[in-house]
């Protein structure tokens, strides 16, 4: 599809040179128009004279008596006329010395002018005047004519595509003024996003149809700007107010679960209301740090850190705790560098992988860490051997509440693993994204971080 920017141009040059070529066509014809109407009339004023000569040449009419009559009028007029009679059954009885060994085309029977090619003698316009006796022909050059003509067409084909240039030029040149403002609206509109609401689109003091659309899109980024902090703030408050309750459920819980008096009957559904208890307390815990994180609040320890020792450090746990799941954790790839992060959060992002990565792989599956220092970038990704994801999902793993396994699974959790990873990652001027694997099927998550400058 054409974009609209592209096509206005094409539409704009289109019409300018449409409107010029048709304009100079018609111009141009008019004024062809017009110079034969003016050569016709000279014809027919001509034509008047010699008719009125050849009138007075007493029958029979001869070749020598029309010579003799025309001789005269025929040497004066020699340079601009051209003259023939021939007798209504076609054969000629005169033409004019300057003729030499050419005829005139006999146009008896059609139209009484006419604009014929006569070589040598070149574009002629030709009358023909009838009388009972005889078929007067008179002939003028139209070789000033033919010269307007022929520097018109080199003209036109000059002219056409230079004007076809020119009014591209100035249609991108229009064009550019002229959607100025919309680029604008849409620069600000790709900047505007859940962690920068506070964006606005630039308002031209000119005012105009762009202003109040300007002034449209802002208040509807008003609009959701608030709705999304109410559910921020929402969010934030509810997992604020649940947690003081739930703390005591929990204790309740625990102290009934080691009270010796309680029935048997009773111990398995109290422990069930213990893990429940426990994975709300977490799920609440969660969505207090990603409304933190979403509100910049998240503290953060920053220094620099030896990435190659810190991957180590947590290889070695997460070996641990892949064995402890029948699985295999490989470090394939651990590269030498530094980069500034706070450990602790970036511990999280690491296990929060870890756990995806166990959730979802086979038994006996291998899960992959490598660790790679290239471009100024810390890149790690961690490949699981799982299913993976459909391709037009692989973007929403990383909202919250987002599961791709069906809820009733084991172990399938709240769907906030990855978007705190993502809002971990970004607060670190980060970038996470995900892929499945090409080789087999499973996903790989990937995640990188500036280095940090060692010649700084």
């Amino acid at each position: 599809m054409i974009p609209l920017r592209t096509s206005h141009v094409v539409f704009y040059a289109a019409v300018v040179t449409l409107t010029v070529t048709l304009a100079v066509g018609f111009g141009f014809w008019f004024i062809r128009g017009q110079m034969l109407t003016g050569n016709d009339f000279l014809l027919d004023a001509e034509s008047k004279e010699i008719l009125s000569r050849i009138a007075q040449i007493p029958p029979p009419i001869e070749a020598e008596k029309i010579a003799a009559a025309l001789k005269e009028h025929t040497e004066y007029d020699e340079a601009q006329f051209y003259f023939q009679v021939h007798e209504p059954a076609g054969k000629v009885i005169y033409h004019s010395p300057n003729l030499g060994e050419q005829s005139l085309t006999d146009l008896t029977g059609g139209l009484d002018k006419r604009t014929l090619t006569l070589p040598p003698l070149g574009l002629l316009r030709v009358a023909e005047y009838h009388t009972p006796t005889i078929h007067l022909q008179i002939a003028m050059s139209l070789q000033n004519f033919q010269s307007i003509n022929d520097s018109f067409v080199r003209v036109f084909l000059i002219g056409v595509p230079l004007i076809a240039i020119l009014s591209i030029w100035f249609g991108t040149a229009l064009r550019d003024s002229t959607l100025r403002p919309v680029r604008l609206m849409q620069s600000a509109a790709q900047r505007i996003s859940a962690s920068n609401l506070g964006e606005r689109i630039v308002v031209s003091p000119r005012g105009g149809e762009m202003a109040d659309l300007a002034r449209l899109l802002n208040d509807m980024i008003d609009r959701l700007e608030k709705s999304f902090n109410h559910a921020k703030r929402f969010t934030a408050d509810v997992s604020h107010e649940l947690m003081t309750p739930l703390s005591i459920i929990r204790l309740h819980t625990e102290r009934l679960l080691n009270d010796p008096e309680l029935p048997a009957k009773y111990h398995h559904s109290v422990e069930e209301q213990l893990q429940e208890t426990l994975h709300l307390t977490d799920t609440l815990e969660r969505l207090l740090m990603l409304a933190k994180a979403d509100a910049t609040a998240l503290p953060l320890k920053l220094q620099p850190v030896a990435v190659h020792e810190f991957v180590g450090q947590f290889a070695e746990d997460a070996l641990l705790l892949a064995e402890s799941r029948g699985l295999k954790m490989v470090l394939t790839q651990n590269d030498v560098g530094t980069a500034t992060f706070d450990q602790g959060w970036l511990r999280q992002v690491l296990f929060n992988l870890l756990s995806n990565a166990m959730r979802f792989s086979p038994p006996n599956g291998i899960i992959t860490f490598n660790s790679r220092s290239a471009g100024g970038k810390w890149n790690v990704e961690v490949w699981d051997e799982g299913t993976g994801v459909p391709p037009d999902r692989l973007n929403d793993i990383f909202e919250r509440f987002v599961q791709i396994a069906p809820r009733s699974e084991p172990g399938s959790g709240a769907g906030l693993g990855l978007a705190i990873c993502k809002s971990i990652v970004t607060l670190h001027n980060g970038h996470i994204a995900a892929r499945n694997r090409t080789d087999r099927s499973g996903l790989v998550v990937t995640f990188s971080l500036p280095l940090a400058n060692q010649n700084g």
